[in-house]
């Protein structure tokens, strides 16, 4: 048995329940293995059976295989190209990539927005290529390109831009918005969005020193007058 057949019988096996399924296990081991059905009066209907399953894991691993595809290279492929891939995709066959799928034919749709986005000067451009990646990335790339985004807005003005870029995005592209609602609502909080600058952090502290030392001179000055 070659390599390839033996690492699609493991994997369909595997997507085999033992208990419902046991006649489909046992007619794919001998099928695979060539051995003798004893069986006859059932060979037609388990191997149409075992089959379609081999088909229908094929077709899975496909359709992951083109995700991935897509993910990786989104920007960087033809229009045709793209189009093809995305509609080649079913997700009704691979229901736990049917929100990832959703995400990519909603991308693909508005491909020329990020574009139109980047030509134009009133947009935070480092935002825009962000929101491209966090789009079409897997949700663990995505959140770590959403994490850096924020973490980098370390002043005022960063987070006054990414704020105004948020709200453009709300209203000239609510499809794309929709997809990265949470994150850009975010955004448009300057006060929550980026971590606090060397000169807050400082004048907070010493603000908090300040204050602190006046409230204990107080309550100590209360006990020596009593």
């Amino acid at each position: 048995m070659s390599e390839s057949a033996a690492q699609t019988y493991l994997r369909s096996m595997l997507e085999i329940n033992p208990v419902w399924q046991s006649g489909s296990a046992l007619q794919l081991r001998r099928k695979t293995l060539q051995l003798p059905n004893h069986a006859p009066r059932q060979t037609d209907v388990d191997a149409d059976s075992v089959d379609d399953m081999v088909a229908k894991h094929q077709r899975r691993a496909q359709a992951r295989e083109t995700v991935a595809h897509l993910q990786k290279q989104f920007f960087h492929l033809s229009d045709e190209e793209l189009e093809s891939g995305i509609t080649s995709l079913n997700a009704t066959e691979v229901p736990e990539l049917a929100p990832t799928i959703r995400r990519l034919q909603t991308a693909a749709r508005e491909r020329n927005s990020f574009v139109a986005m980047l030509d134009d000067q009133r947009f935070d451009r480092e935002l825009v290529i962000a929101l491209g990646k966090s789009v079409v990335l897997p949700q663990s790339d995505a959140g770590y390109v959403r994490e850096k985004f924020i973490q980098n807005l370390t002043t005022k003005n960063s987070r006054k831009r990414a704020r105004d870029t948020s709200l453009k995005i709300q209203k000239s592209y609510p499809n794309l918005f929709a997809l990265e609602r949470d994150w850009l609502t975010t955004l448009q909080n300057t006060k929550a969005s980026g971590p606090m600058i060397a000169g807050e952090s400082s004048l907070f502290n010493f603000r908090v020193l300040f204050f602190g030392t006046l409230i204990t001179y107080q309550i100590v000055k209360i006990f020596l007058m009593d």
